[in-house]
């Protein structure tokens, strides 16, 4: 109402907690200079306290507007009697995380995830809980509980109480004696001295553009400080009735009468319960004699803290292996095999999580290398969001870790589900091992890439595949003894189906492959593609089609089609027109059989480095398939099938004995193994046979 009569931008005194208006007094500098210290720490708690309207909520929001949102994701909560299970639901929503009709168990497990997920973004989480001495101590020790999650020896979740004096007597009570630990600064909000209410107030109003009207005269300034006694919320409401009262009598100046006379009518606002001036602005309610030497001390963690095997622990714990897809699991199978033929292998057990059916397809695969071994399978549904399946998997993985408590874990690929149950691992100070490591090139720009960087920083020994991937991690910090060059797990697997696999024949007449494509006389390709999303654009899955349409003008493909694509092709109506353009559309073929067909092809065509590695093992020739302009994609193909055809006249399928006689395997599996085992501090003789 006052202001445009006076000139003013907005109103001077709003008592809304607004950023824009912080002003620096000794004890809200002190608080904010605390504040800051905590961010830096990025873990623990930090406690503000203060009278009501001390300014508290404000300075926590102009912390918060402060902060780098491109790397802390901060979430503020105001409690009003929240029991412990309101305050999780609270915290969940804060974050965004719909809680939904979710157990307790639920609840802790997606805010463990969503906070994981961040991590992997490089990210981090604040919490400010606001009102904070409503809480109980049932939902303080829920606070304290959460910033227990670790990732490595990193904190997932940082948390900022900040509440009236009795949050002081509440933490200081004997129940929280655990909570004071984890305090790493805190302080108390006194009120501002009667110098500092002066220049509060003036800084205020220049805020909105004040050229001394009303002017405000110098015995006015002592009276205000009288009558508020320093508390930034009494001295707004005090100069926003002074304010009204100048404007509603068309006055000009305001003077100690004036002051006097407002106060007298404002006095059940403003208030008048005495406030001990004598406060020190920052005080810390706890005695640095109750705190962990965190609270105090900041000491920066390493780039990789590996952790060392447990020698002492029992002979008969087990290796727990984990993979995520078929092609994942092919590797575990691989390494069991390479690491059963030597006569200390510890006993091994193989978590799959996904999809049962997709499994197995690599069964027979399993019985001819003759692995059987214990194996447990997690459903997971790749539909939900990646916090539900982390959130998920770990809820699933975390009795079985518990049950057969293994000496090491062993992790295979770089899907959600793994990292749950790095996560797992990782929380529970087990040794990880990650195979396939250092993939920093190959996934770029890829979803998984911040997953495999992420698992590559929990691990403790590493496997890689390639030169390149050794030098990413060694550059980061690995040591060299806890990393090793093996080559290809999926050329071993390979070859190694090759002498079990059927013939070519065969698997093209058991896939259903129609006789009037002529496989067997003119050749075939083989499409197969690996498991990055296909067609999640239209446009990309049309692109692909039309290559694969071109180049099977000279050459019949048979491409085994996975359910998720196949969804894809049939909503887009384009079955039938792949068909007609011989193109044999298969379902998902065992292993076995999936060799064979490599083996009996004149080519692979592949989106795949795991494909590329399996069909160079097998000598078949094979060409990546590359997002880039269509026609050079086109021609390119079309050179390479011409190329590998021989001018489309039929190529013999691979004497497979000749090549199995020439080379068994790649030798990856038995690098793996021998590493593994060096790891984990087990003398290994390798059996014959």
């Amino acid at each position: 109402m006052y202001d445009s009569h006076f000139g003013f931008s907005a109103a001077p005194f709003n008592l809304n907690p607004d950023p824009s208006f912080y002003f620096q007094s000794k004890g809200h500098g002190n608080a904010l200079a605390y504040l800051r210290f905590g961010v830096h720490q990025s873990e623990g708690f930090v406690v503000v306290t203060g009278e009501i309207g001390a300014g508290k909520t404000t300075l926590a929001r102009t912390l918060l507007s402060e902060l780098d949102h491109r790397t802390i994701v901060a979430a503020q909560i105001v409690s009003t009697q929240l029991e412990a299970g309101d305050l999780l639901k609270s915290v969940a929503i804060a974050f965004g995380i719909a809680p939904k009709s979710l157990s307790k168990a639920e609840l802790i497990a997606s805010i463990e995830a969503f906070l994981t997920l961040l991590v992997t973004q490089g990210k981090r989480a604040l919490l400010i809980v606001d009102e904070a001495q409503n809480l109980n101590l049932q939902a303080i020790e829920e606070l304290r509980m959460l910033s227990n999650f670790q990732l490595g020896n990193h904190a997932l979740l940082q948390s900022f109480l900040v509440g009236q004096p009795e949050l002081r007597q509440l933490l200081t009570s004997k129940p929280m004696e655990q909570f004071r630990q984890r305090v790493i600064a805190s302080c108390h909000l006194g009120p501002m001295d009667a110098d500092e209410t002066r220049a509060y107030i003036e800084h205020r109003l220049r805020k909105v553009g004040w050229h001394d009207v009303p002017a405000i005269e110098a015995d006015a300034y002592p009276r205000i400080f009288a009558h508020t006694e320093g508390i930034p919320r009494r001295v707004n409401l005090l100069c926003n009735r002074l304010l009204l009262s100048a404007y509603l009598s068309s006055s000009t100046r305001v003077d100690a009468a004036a002051v006097d006379l407002v106060a007298a009518d404002a006095s059940s606002e403003i208030g008048s319960r005495p406030i001990d001036s004598r406060v020190s602005p920052v005080q810390d309610p706890v005695p640095l004699e109750d705190r962990d030497e965190r609270s105090v001390a900041y000491e920066p963690t390493p780039r990789f803290a590996p952790r060392a095997v447990a020698t002492a622990q029992a002979a008969s714990a087990p290796v727990v292996c984990v993979s995520a897809n078929p092609h994942d699991d092919l590797k575990v199978a691989v390494l069991i095999r390479a690491m059963q033929r030597r006569s200390q292998c510890p006993p091994m057990v193989v978590v799959r999580i996904g999809n049962a059916t997709e499994f197995a397809l690599n069964d027979g695969f399993l019985r001819a290398m003759g692995v059987d071994v214990p194996t447990v399978e997690l459903a997971d549904d790749e539909r939900d969001s990646a916090i539900a399946r982390i959130a998920q998997v770990m809820q699933r993985f975390e009795p079985i870790f518990e049950l057969h408590r293994p000496r090491a874990v062993v992790l295979v690929g770089d899907d959600d589900p793994v990292l749950a149950c790095a996560i797992v691992a990782s929380k529970k100070a087990c040794p990880l091992a990650h195979l396939d490591a250092g993939q920093r090139g190959l996934l770029k720009h890829s979803p998984l890439e911040v997953n495999h960087v992420l698992m590559d920083r929990l691990a403790d020994a590493f496997c890689v595949a390639d030169p390149a991937a050794l030098e990413a991690l060694v550059s980061e910090g690995v040591s060299d003894g806890s990393v090793l060059l093996t080559g290809s797990l999926l050329a071993d697997a390979a070859l190694l189906a090759s002498p079990s696999s059927p013939s070519a024949s065969t698997a093209l007449a058991d896939a259903g492959v129609p006789r009037r494509l002529e496989c067997e006389k003119k050749g075939y390709g083989v499409v197969a593609l690996g498991r990055k999303p296909l067609g999640s654009e239209a446009v990309d899955l049309r692109e692909l089609i039309d290559l694969l349409r071109t180049v099977s003008r000279d050459m019949p493909l048979v491409w085994p089609l996975g359910a998720a694509a196949g969804e894809h092709i049939d909503a887009l109506g384009l079955r039938k027109t792949l068909n007609d353009a011989r193109i044999a559309l298969i379902a998902p073929q065992g292993y076995l059989e999936t060799v064979a067909l490599f083996c009996g092809a004149n080519c692979v065509l592949t989106d795949s480095r795991d494909v590329l590695a399996e069909a160079a093992a097998l000598e078949v020739p094979s060409l990546m398939l590359r997002s880039r302009d269509r026609v050079d994609a086109q021609a390119s193909a079309l050179e390479f099938v011409a190329d590998s055809t021989h001018a489309r006249e039929f190529v013999a399928p691979k004497d497979r004995s000749a090549l199995t006689v020439r080379r068994r395997d790649s030798g990856a599996g038995d690098k793996v193994a021998e590493h593994l085992l060096r790891w984990m501090a087990v003398d290994e003789v390798v059996l014959p046979g």
